[in-house]
């Protein structure tokens, strides 16, 4: 018998149900939990007056004629009425002559949708949307949900048609009893969950005023299908063998012998990770400001892990970013004895690497995307640090996981998320901030200037040269050289003031040329460099005091805040200057504003996403983080703690209602993929 967990039985060459199930999956509820983006109201009338030309409309015409072309220019013709003789004109230009003689007979009655037109006294639909009332296949819905398919290379109508044949099983299917408290359903004012699907993919006149009611009751039933699952993931992950670390001598020791003192949130944020590594597996989040000392942390967890006689990992998302872990644990590691090794695109030894990485020869591992190469076999690893996590995507954390499902994981990142959010962005984990600097730290002078204005700098830079300081000048496009507003443009004006003190690095450079240009920067042989957001993430250049970033309006928030981070990391007093547009909107001056006026990365994370909405927490599509279909983290924040009580109700039941209700949800959101995706995160 088929229910709305069997998968779709499709044709096994078919690129359309290769890409339904690509995007949405391979199950019938995996295509009923898809939230449409809008309604299409198709507005059904009986006839026409001149208010209703441009709009879209719906007409029963009955067909009286057909006037064929002889000529392209000129349209094919059908001449119909309506239920009260008005007559309209159907237009079809290039169209198979054939098919519209034999497909609409006269007589016949077809409801056409379409922009009604005005044209020699003549009411017209050019290629209307046409449906026969005595079809089976195709049927008419007046409100009809307009789905996200845009580069799924999914056609429409086929997709519609699939949800139509589909959601007859899922309203003949059993259901269990209702998971969420009576008086809360009511409050809220919600259909069931079944309702609810039924709704949305059937919409009525009543149910589009319901819409986003709709979709808040499907959000609160997907969050608690998380926290179902994660407590799932929990169970497993206590059935498996631990890691524990006790020691805590070597670490103690390295903290002894540091030339700076650790700041109060560094050392909380360390204490926080001995209690987990002496009692459970260790899965908890790092979340720093920029600039404030999140890597001298993972380096304490790391050297008490290896010295336990474990093997580690660290995950960067650059390559510039893992050379730069690399030189600087090994800087602290060396004198203990810790073998530590550098695996990028760039390294030769690959294969012996590997050999060593098998016996244990190596204890510390730093690399990209590398790091998770199938190749590559630990013998004991007992950590995983990842840095910045939303930079990688999903099968790349996962291959890196699967390396050892028992070790302890470390996520750290300089993008703060409400701790509202953190649930919706990272599952259930523990989180450390990290809001103090370190000591002698001056705080970054942010000031505003418009573009017109921009030649008023070039003193500023001959001062900061003078000084022998350096300078960061970011632009959102790469361009080219006669483009205004580039990074090539803005080079090569840079160049003819300041001449061969000037650098660049963009996305279209190689790997070599980049790490050639930014070697050349950190060893101060050039003094400028002009870049995309290539630098936003962790390069460290102390001399560096002065970042200018061009059409600052173009930026999100937590992307200038970033930006500004790369500044400020030794003793120098740094300045950040914010170029906008001479067209800027009062509301976008605020934005900038935001940021002249706090340094504080929580803060400004926290504005930025009211600002911004919630469609991209992080600044990056690519995040590979689970991706919801009805939960809004914006709108529906207030419901996490309700549905994490529902979660705990069900979860206290040791009944077979319980039990079902448990079983559904959690079958219905997380399928295969999705549940890898949950464990990853």
């Amino acid at each position: 018998m088929m229910n709305i967990f069997n998968k779709i039985n499709s044709p096994s060459q078919s690129v359309f149900f290769k890409n339904v199930t690509l995007y949405f999956g391979n199950r019938i509820i995996d295509i009923l939990l898809h939230f449409p983006k809008g309604i299409f109201f198709k507005n059904l009338k009986s006839n026409v007056d001149p208010s209703d030309i441009g709009k879209i409309i719906t007409l029963d015409l009955q067909i009286k004629e057909h006037k064929p072309n002889y000529n392209k220019r000129i349209p094919y013709k059908i001449i119909t009425t309506t239920q009260e003789n008005q007559r309209i004109d159907l237009l079809f230009f290039n169209s198979n002559k054939k098919y519209l003689l034999n497909s609409f007979l006269h007589d016949q009655v077809i409801k056409c949708t379409g922009k009604l037109s005005y044209f020699t006294n003549q009411y017209q639909l050019a290629h209307p949307k046409i449906v026969k009332n005595d079809s089976q296949e195709d049927v008419f819905h007046e409100f009809e949900p307009i789905y996200d398919l845009s580069r799924k290379k999914i056609n429409k109508s086929l997709f519609r048609k699939l949800i139509l044949k589909k959601i007859k099983y899922f309203i003949e299917e059993k259901f269990p009893e209702e998971w969420i408290e009576p008086n809360f359903v009511n409050e809220h004012d919600w259909l069931s969950f079944k309702e609810s699907i039924k709704k949305i993919h059937l919409t009525d006149k009543k149910s589009i005023h319901q819409y986003e009611k709709l979709r808040q009751r499907l959000a609160y039933d997907e969050i608690l299908s998380s926290f179902l699952i994660f407590n799932q993931i929990k169970k497993k992950s206590n059935q498996i063998k631990k890691y524990k670390i006790h020691n805590n001598k070597n670490s103690d020791n390295l903290i002894k012998d540091l030339d700076f003192n650790l700041t109060t949130d560094q050392l909380s944020s360390i204490s926080d990770i001995r209690d987990d590594l002496k009692k459970k597996r260790l899965y908890r989040l790092i979340q720093g400001d920029v600039g404030s000392g999140k890597t001298i942390i993972a380096l304490l967890a790391i050297i008490d892990v290896i010295k336990s006689g474990y093997q580690a990992v660290i995950m960067a998302p650059t390559e510039l970013l893992a050379s730069q872990h690399y030189n600087y644990f090994t800087n602290y590691l060396n004198q203990l004895d810790i073998k530590i090794a550098l695996l990028t695109s760039k390294v030769k030894n690959k294969e012996e690497i590997y050999s060593k990485i098998k016996i244990n020869k190596i204890n510390l591992l730093i690399g990209t995307h590398s790091v998770y190469n199938s190749k590559l076999k630990f013998k004991n690893l007992g950590i995983i640090v990842i840095d910045e996590q939303h930079k990688f995507g999903v099968q790349q954390r996962i291959n890196l996981l699967e390396k050892s499902s028992s070790c302890h994981t470390l996520v750290m990142s300089a993008t703060p998320i409400p701790r509202s959010l953190t649930f919706a962005i990272y599952g259930e984990i523990d989180v450390s901030n990290i809001k103090t600097k370190p000591e002698g730290r001056k705080k970054v002078i942010t000031s505003l200037i418009s573009k017109e204005k921009i030649s008023n700098l070039l003193e500023g830079i001959k001062r900061k040269l003078k000084n022998n300081e350096q300078i960061f000048w970011v632009l959102p496009h790469i361009g080219e050289e006669d483009d205004d507003n580039s990074v090539l443009s803005r080079y090569k004006f840079l160049t003819n003031k300041f001449h061969n003190l000037t650098t660049l690095v963009h996305g279209r450079m190689t790997d070599q040329e980049i790490d050639k240009n930014m070697k050349d920067f950190q060893n101060k042989k050039k003094m400028i460099l002009v870049s995309t957001t290539l630098i936003e993430v962790g390069i460290n250049i102390p001399s560096a005091s002065l970042m200018i970033i061009e059409s600052a309006n173009k930026f999100g928030l937590a992307q200038l805040h970033q930006l500004r981070g790369r500044i400020a990391r030794g003793n120098l007093q740094s300045h950040c200057v914010l170029v906008y547009d001479a067209s800027l909107s009062e509301n976008s001056k605020q934005r900038l504003h935001i940021i002249k006026n706090s340094d504080d990365g929580f803060e400004i994370a926290e504005k930025d996403l009211f600002l911004r909405g919630s469609g991209d927490i992080l600044g990056t599509n690519q995040s590979g983080l689970p991706k919801w279909r009805f939960f809004n983290p914006l709108k529906d924040i207030e419901l996490v703690k309700f549905a994490k009580k529902s979660c705990e109700r069900i979860l206290q039941r040791d009944d077979d209602d319980g039990n079902e209700q448990k079983k559904f949800l959690i079958s219905s959101f997380c399928n295969d993929s999705n549940f890898k995706n949950f464990t990853s995160t």
